[in-house]
């Protein structure tokens, strides 16, 4: 029988590919390069921008003055943040009362703005005020300003933990005036950021009875979408600086809405301050904060809108009248000193 034989198959030859396959080769793994190249150069451009925005200051703030300067007999603190513990520094400045004694019976919390620290213009010339007319005061350097512990900048979001630490720090910390006893009512005052992070502390602690906000804004968000230029940000690159932010920082700007709280604060009272010209917080936050602080039927709000004044400048405009409002506003909110 002759030998059976098998064929053996063989793979088919490879087509060679055509220029035109070639061609379209390269322009595919081209246009992949290039969008690899767009993407790492945007994650970049947002992580630079993020920093810009939000990163800590790694070395404290100058100290330009101190109460001294103004004949004001204070002493420095440091106490605790709420929850995460970084350390506040801040000046304590017992009130002064007509017959010349001293007192913290009521005690105003003040928040200066940023940039800026407890030694600010606007800070010492406001606490001095309240001092000779009876209050105490603890001005403090918010997180990642002053000689306080460096930490992201986050516009309200982490910041209102210093102001509730200050709280912690007036009803059971160890007070550098003992024979003084300790507050019976803490306010608070505050200016740009300052008056933003205390409505948003406000809303989470019910021991603040009465906050006068000079130029706050409503929603931290909003304003930054809206100052982005001024801020080195353009519109394209502001969502990808935001995400970074929030993945290097842990910042959510949308958590820092004091529109968002502010009803919670009724029935104590608030006073609102605002320039006409503002044009670093425009007067619609203003009329946004107003719209939400009134929304509870027991709520009490009070406003001060002056014309052509710009940000935080109504008490370098008209000081008197500054002062004389916010203390008739503290009087009838927190009541006299009873010592």
């Amino acid at each position: 029988m002759p030998a059976l034989t098998t064929a053996t198959s063989r793979p088919p030859r490879a087509s060679t590919p055509s220029p035109r396959q070639h061609l379209r080769r390269r322009v595919l793994l081209g246009a992949i390069l290039a969008l690899e190249v767009v993407l790492l150069g945007y994650a970049g451009a947002s992580v630079m921008a993020a920093r810009a925005l939000m990163a800590p200051n790694p070395s404290p703030g100058p100290l330009t003055q101190t109460p001294a300067a103004w004949g004001l007999l204070y002493q420095t603190v440091s106490f605790p943040s709420r929850g995460d513990h970084l350390r506040i520094r801040g000046w304590l400045m017992p009130g002064l009362l007509p017959d010349g004694k001293q007192t913290v019976q009521r005690t105003i919390i003040v928040a200066h703005g940023i940039p800026g620290n407890r030694s600010s213009s606007l800070v010492l010339p406001v606490s001095a005020a309240l001092v000779r007319h009876g209050f105490a005061v603890l001005a403090l350097d918010l997180r990642g300003n002053g000689e306080s512990a460096p930490a992201p900048r986050s516009l309200g979001e982490f910041e209102q933990r210093d102001i509730v630490g200050a709280v912690d720090f007036l009803q059971t910390g160890a007070l550098p005036f003992p024979l003084l006893g300790r507050p019976r009512v803490i306010g608070g005052w505050g200016m740009s950021l300052g008056a933003s992070t205390l409505l948003l502390a406000a809303a989470a602690e019910p021991a603040i009875r009465a906050i006068v906000a000079d130029s706050a804004f409503a929603d931290a968000a909003a304003l930054v979408r809206a100052r982005r230029e001024q801020q080195g940000v353009p519109s394209w690159l502001l969502p990808g600086a935001l995400l970074a932010g929030q993945l290097l920082y842990g910042v959510t700007y949308d958590q820092a809405r004091p529109v968002a709280v502010v009803a919670q604060i009724a029935p104590r009272p608030i006073l609102f301050i605002h320039g006409s010209a503002d044009s670093s917080v425009p007067i619609a936050n203003l009329d946004q904060l107003v719209a939400a602080a009134s929304q509870p039927a027991n709520a009490h709000v009070q406003t001060w809108e002056v014309p052509g004044a710009q940000h935080v400048q109504v008490f370098s405009l008209m000081p008197v009248a500054y002062i004389q409002r916010m203390v008739a506003f503290y009087q009838g909110a927190l009541g006299p000193d009873s010592r």
